[in-house]
C-alpha cells in the first residue's frame, strides 16, 4: 500500500482489501484518503451503520464533513432499505438550498462503504445544550430558534414534490456559534406522494413522532409541525410527555411560557393531523401572534374574509376590536394596509358600532354581506335607513336573494395510489357577501367531504378521495352536487371530481413479516464518483407483496411448489411511468385495430376482386369508417363502467372532431407530394393517423380542453362559430375524397365532414344548456 506526503500530512489510501474486508463504520484513521480527494481530521460521530467524519478537501481546501454507511454490520434482508435511505438523503440533499441546511457537494462509493460530503457545522446540537444547560431556556431564546425552524420547514414543504423530514428533534438540531440553526440527518426523510392511506415504515424518534408515522395513517407536512411543537415544548420545559401522544400546557412545567405560545404548542400537536395547524406559516403566526386575530372562543382570523365572517358571527366582539384601533393595527400587520386606511375611516365617521361592524363585514365582503342575527340585521337595516335619510338619499332597495357562487366547476386529484387522498378545498361563497346556505351531497361514494351542509358568507369544504376500493390504472371521474336552500338562489352546482389510480410498485426488500415497503424508487447512484447502479435488479420496483404470517416462510421450496412465486408473477416490473406509457400503448392498438377489422371485413365482400386502396373510389367508405371506428377503440380501453355516459359522448364528439381534422388534412398533403402513388403506404398511413388521433382526441384531458374553448366561443360568438365549424367540417370531408376519384361516393365524405360538424354542435349546444 503505497503512502504519500501532503503538506505533512501521511496520506494513507484504502486499499481494496481494506475497503472490503474491514468496511465496519468509524474505523477509518487519521489522514486516511478518500476518493483522492479528502483527509479524514478525526471522527465526529458514530453508530452501529454510520458515522461522520471531519475532513478537509483537498481541492478547495476546506474543512468539510463526510457521512460514511456501512453495509457490513446490517442484515441482508434490510441491506436494500437502508442503502436506499442513504441514497433518499443524497438525492434530497443533492437538490435543496437553504441557510438552515447543510450544503451538500458530493456522492462517492469505496468498495462496501457509501459517503455523503457537505458543509462541516461548528457547532453543537440543542440536545447537548439543553444538558449543559441544566434546565429549559428562556422562551425568548427558544422562539428565536423556532423562528428559524420554521423558515426551513417552510422551505422543504414547498419542495415538488414536498420534503417532510420526519425525525425533527433537538438531536437532528445544530447551533453554530453565530447563532444559526442548522437542520441535519435526512436519513428517514421523504417525499410526499399521493399514495398510501398510512406509511409503510415505522420510523421517527419515540416522544418526537406522530401517531401517524406509526403506521396509522400518512405523514405530510403537519406530521413535521407535530414534531416542532414537541421539541419547542422539550427546549421550554426542559421535559417530554412520559407517555401516550399530544402535549399538555407548558405552563405546568414552566409557569414562565406565555399563554400564546402554550395553546400554539398544544394544538400543534394534537393527535388528529385535521386538528393541528394546516402548514408551518399558520402555526408561525400563532406562535409569534403575527397575522392572527383570536376571537374569545378560540377562533383565529388570518384572512380579512375571516375576519368578516367572525365579526358578522360575533358583532359586539367585532365592534370593540374594530373601534380600539386593533382590527387596523392587525390589517397593517398582514399587509392589507390600504384596507387598514378604509377601515380607519370607517370607524372615525360612524359612531354606531352596529352599523359601523355591519359596514366593515360589507367593506371586505361586499354590499350583500350582513350580521347573522335577525335582530342585528334589523337594527343595522334601521340604522343605515336614518342615515341614509339624514344624508337626503332614498333608502336602499331591499337585498335580492343571495346568489351562491362555486369554486372550482373540477377538482382534479391527478394521479393517486390506493388509499385516502390529501384534501382539496372546495369554496362557497355568496355573491357580494351574502350568506348562503344549502347542502353538499357527493353522488359517487368515494368522494369524501367533511360537511354536508353549508351556512355562511364563505364557507371551505375538504375533499378526498378514498380510492382504496378503485381499481388501479384507471381514470374516475365523479360529481357533487350543492343544493341551494332557504334564500339562496340559483340551481344546483355539479362540481366535477377527477382523479387517476395507480397501481403500487415498491423498491426495498421482502421484510420478516413477508412485505415490501413502498417507498419511493431510487435506482443508480447519485453524485461524482459514482457511476455504477448500487441497487440490485431484485430489490428495484416490483408488485406489492401481501403480508404473511409469521410462520409462513415464503422463500420455503414447499411452499413455492404449492403456492408458486411469493407475491404472485410479475413479468414485466414496471414502474408506474413504464405502465403508464404500456396503458396508453394498449389504447392506441385498440384504436387502430377497430378501423382495421372493419377494413378487413369490408375489403371481403364478394364484388371485390382486391382489397381497395386509394385511389380507387370504393377504398372511400374504408376511410369513412374510420372516423368513428378510430376514437371508438379507444374508447373500449379508455373508459369504463364508472364513467358517466354523458362523459364518454363528450369523448366521442371531440375524438370524431379530431380524427375528421387529422385525414382532412393528411390528405391534401399526401396527394401534393406523391400523387397517387404507394397506395398500399397511403392506406397505412391513413390507418395509424386515424388511431393517434382517436387516442388523442377521445382522451379526457384533450376532450375536456377542446370542449371548454369552444363552447367560450359559441358562448360569445354563436352565428360565426357556427358558420366556421360548419364550412371546417365540409372542406374537411370534401378533403378526404382527394385521394379518390370523384365519383358517386364523393358527396357522402361532404355529408360524413358535415354530420360530424353536427355533432360537436349539438353537443356543444347541450352543454350549454345543461352545465
Amino acid at each position: 500500500m503505497s503512502v504519500r506526503r501532503d503538506r505533512g500530512f501521511a496520506i494513507s489510501p484504502i486499499s481494496p482489501q481494506n475497503g472490503q474486508g474491514n468496511a465496519q463504520t468509524g474505523r477509518l484513521g487519521r489522514n486516511t484518503l478518500l476518493h483522492k480527494r479528502y483527509i479524514i481530521l478525526r471522527v465526529i460521530g458514530q453508530g452501529g451503520m454510520g458515522a461522520v467524519y471531519q475532513a478537509r478537501d483537498t481541492k478547495r481546501g476546506e474543512i468539510c464533513a463526510v457521512k460514511e454507511m456501512s453495509l457490513s454490520s446490517v442484515p441482508p434482508s434490510e441491506q436494500g432499505k437502508a442503502l436506499e435511505n442513504f441514497l433518499a438523503e443524497a438525492t434530497i440533499l443533492s437538490r435543496l438550498s437553504h441557510p438552515n441546511l447543510p450544503a451538500f457537494t458530493d456522492f462517492f462509493s469505496e468498495g462496501e462503504r457509501h459517503f455523503l460530503v457537505m458543509e462541516y457545522i461548528d457547532g453543537k446540537t440543542l440536545e447537548e445544550l439543553l444538558e449543559e444547560n441544566g434546565g429549559p431556556f428562556s422562551e425568548r431564546r427558544v422562539l428565536g430558534w423556532a423562528r428559524q425552524l420554521c423558515d426551513v420547514l417552510e422551505y422543504l414543504h414547498s419542495q415538488q414534490p414536498p420534503v417532510i423530514f420526519r425525525d425533527l428533534k433537538p438531536g437532528n438540531i445544530m447551533l453554530r456559534r453565530d447563532g444559526r440553526i442548522k437542520l441535519i440527518d435526512f436519513g428517514i426523510a421523504r417525499l410526499v406522494r399521493r399514495s398510501s392511506s398510512q406509511d409503510t415504515q415505522l420510523l421517527g424518534t419515540p416522544g418526537f413522532a406522530p401517531p401517524e408515522q406509526y403506521g396509522s395513517a400518512q405523514t405530510d407536512q403537519r406530521s413535521d409541525i407535530y414534531s416542532l411543537a414537541v421539541t419547542l415544548f422539550q427546549l421550554l420545559t426542559g421535559a417530554l410527555p412520559e407517555k401516550g401522544f399530544g402535549l399538555p400546557d407548558a405552563r405546568t412545567l414552566n409557569p414562565a411560557v406565555s399563554s400564546t405560545v402554550a395553546r400554539a404548542l398544544e394544538k400543534a400537536a394534537s393527535l388528529d393531523p385535521n386538528d393541528r395547524y394546516p402548514s408551518v406559516a399558520v402555526f408561525r403566526r400563532a406562535l409569534f401572534r403575527v397575522g392572527t386575530l383570536p376571537f374569545e372562543n378560540g377562533q383565529e382570523a388570518t384572512t380579512p374574509e375571516e375576519l368578516a365572517e367572525l365579526c358578522a358571527r360575533f358583532p359586539e366582539e367585532g365592534a370593540d376590536y374594530l373601534f380600539n384601533g386593533e382590527i387596523e393595527s392587525w390589517l397593517e400587520e398582514i399587509g392589507e394596509s390600504d384596507l387598514a386606511r378604509k377601515v380607519r375611516r370607517l370607524r372615525t365617521t360612524t359612531g354606531d358600532p352596529e352599523l359601523g361592524v355591519e359596514r366593515l363585514v360589507q367593506l371586505i365582503m361586499g354590499p350583500d354581506a350582513h350580521l347573522r342575527t335577525k335582530s342585528q340585521r334589523s337594527v343595522s337595516a334601521t340604522a343605515s335607513a336614518a342615515s341614509e335619510a339624514e344624508r337626503g338619499r332614498p333608502p336602499a332597495r331591499p337585498r335580492k336573494a343571495p346568489l351562491m357562487i362555486v369554486r372550482p366547476a373540477t377538482i382534479n386529484f391527478g394521479q393517486v395510489y390506493p388509499g385516502l387522498s390529501a384534501p382539496m378545498l372546495l369554496t362557497i361563497t355568496g355573491n357580494q357577501g351574502s350568506v348562503v346556505q344549502g347542502t353538499i351531497q357527493p353522488v359517487e361514494p368515494w368522494i369524501i367531504v367533511d360537511q354536508t351542509r353549508f351556512d355562511g358568507m364563505s364557507t371551505l369544504v375538504r375533499v378526498r378521495v378514498d380510492s382504496s376500493q378503485l381499481a388501479g390504472s384507471q381514470r374516475y371521474s365523479g360529481t357533487i352536487v350543492i343544493t341551494p336552500l332557504g334564500e339562496t338562489t340559483g340551481k344546483p352546482a355539479e362540481v366535477r371530481v377527477e382523479v387517476e389510480v395507480m397501481n403500487y410498485t415498491v423498491t426495498g426488500p421482502v421484510t420478516a413479516s413477508g412485505t415490501r415497503t413502498a417507498s419511493g424508487q431510487v435506482s443508480g447512484s447519485v453524485g461524482a464518483g459514482a457511476g455504477q447502479r448500487l441497487l440490485p435488479p431484485s430489490q428495484r420496483s416490483g408488485p406489492m407483496t401481501p403480508a404473511l404470517p409469521a410462520y409462513i416462510n415464503p422463500q420455503d421450496e414447499a411452499y413455492k411448489a404449492k403456492y408458486g412465486q411469493p407475491g404472485g408473477w410479475d413479468l414485466l416490473r414496471a414502474s408506474p411511468a413504464e405502465r403508464r406509457r404500456l396503458y396508453w400503448l394498449q389504447v392506441f392498438a385498440a384504436a387502430l385495430l377497430t378501423p382495421s377489422l372493419f377494413y378487413e371485413l369490408f375489403s371481403q365482400l364478394p364484388f371485390f376482386s382486391h382489397a381497395p386502396l386509394p385511389p380507387d373510389p370504393s377504398f372511400l367508405p374504408a376511410l369513412l369508417a374510420m372516423l368513428p371506428l378510430a376514437p371508438l377503440g379507444a374508447l373500449l380501453l379508455n373508459a369504463d363502467h364508472r364513467w358517466q355516459l354523458s362523459a364518454l359522448v363528450n369523448r366521442f364528439c371531440t375524438g370524431l372532431a379530431t380524427t375528421l381534422a387529422a385525414l382532412g388534412l393528411l390528405e391534401p398533403a399526401w396527394h401534393s407530394v406523391f400523387q397517387d402513388g404507394a397506395p398500399a403506404l397511403h392506406a397505412l398511413t391513413l390507418l395509424a393517423l386515424a388511431a393517434l388521433a382517436g387516442t388523442l382526441g377521445s382522451s379526457q384531458f384533450i376532450s375536456s380542453r377542446l370542449l371548454a374553448g369552444a363552447t367560450w366561443a359559441m358562448k360569445r360568438f354563436r352565428l360565426p362559430t357556427l358558420a366556421l365549424l360548419m364550412v371546417t367540417g365540409v372542406s374537411l370531408g370534401l378533403s378526404l375524397a382527394l385521394g379518390t376519384s370523384l365519383s358517386l361516393l364523393t358527396p357522402l365524405a361532404v355529408a360524413a365532414g358535415a354530420a360530424v360538424a353536427l355533432a360537436l354542435i349539438f353537443r356543444i349546444d347541450r352543454l350549454i344548456g345543461h352545465p
